[in-house]
């Protein structure tokens, strides 16, 4: 193990015993590297691969935080991972994407609140009014963002956004492969919208299923130019 290896790991063990909170200052990187058994370079160094995964914060003349340690912050850069993953992989997102989706809806609909209600009513009302393409990528990404928000776990909504980000040149594609496929999605975000009203979790468990499923199709069509089409108690979804 190098040097700095073993400087990122001592520093992560001061942060999970709790020696260094959330949002705390570090100890003068003179005092933190005789400490450590380091030179100073080898801790700049420990200190700089932290931060480019927002464990540190670096900040200029006031030195060196330990940052909240939300799991929005720590699981950003899996966005960046992701966009890295070659087209060949892309199966293994899509099969993520089943796994954690539907469960995902289920919860949010036993979580939502109002207000997130409100907005994500919002988000559709502009989707039925716009005829921009980017746009209603746009919104639709903003809609899934707000179910992914509703069910009240962070870390899950980290991932599910990141996976989200990934797809998003797939989303523009899929939705502008035909010209009916955009009010059929806004129909069945609507249905999605109905469900985590009621509280049906088993609703949008099924609509959030279809809706995965649907475009894991689409894409295998690309690939065998096959014509099937999901669908669930009766009704084609997005």
């Amino acid at each position: 193990m190098s040097v700095t290896s073993r400087a990122i790991d001592s520093i992560r063990a001061m942060i999970r015993s709790g020696e260094l909170a959330p949002g705390e200052r570090l100890p003068p990187e003179q005092e933190l590297a005789d400490r450590l058994g380091v030179s100073r370079g080898s801790l700049r160094e420990a200190v700089r691969a932290l931060s480019q995964i927002n464990v540190l914060d670096v900040r200029r003349g006031d030195g060196t935080y330990v940052t909240s340690l939300a799991p929005s912050e720590l699981l950003s850069g899996l966005v960046f991972a992701l966009e890295l993953v070659q087209a060949k992989d892309l199966d293994e997102v899509v099969e993520v994407r089943q796994l954690l989706l539907p469960p995902a809806a289920a919860l949010a609909a036993q979580r939502v609140t109002e207000d997130q209600l409100a907005r994500m009513h919002e988000v559709l009302e502009h989707l039925e009014r716009t005829t921009d393409p980017d746009e209603i990528v746009r919104l639709h990404e903003k809609f899934g963002a707000l179910v992914f928000e509703a069910t009240g776990n962070e870390t899950l909504s980290s991932i599910l956004r990141a996976l989200q980000l990934r797809g998003e040149n797939v989303r523009r594609a899929w939705l502008s492969a035909e010209p009916t496929r955009r009010d059929v999605a806004l129909a069945h975000q609507r249905m999605l919208l109905e469900a985590l009203q009621r509280g049906d979790s088993d609703m949008a468990q099924s609509i959030s299923v279809v809706q995965v499923e649907r475009r894991r199709r689409w894409i295998e069509r690309l690939r065998t130019n096959t014509s099937a089409e999901p669908s669930v108690q009766g009704q084609p979804l997005p």
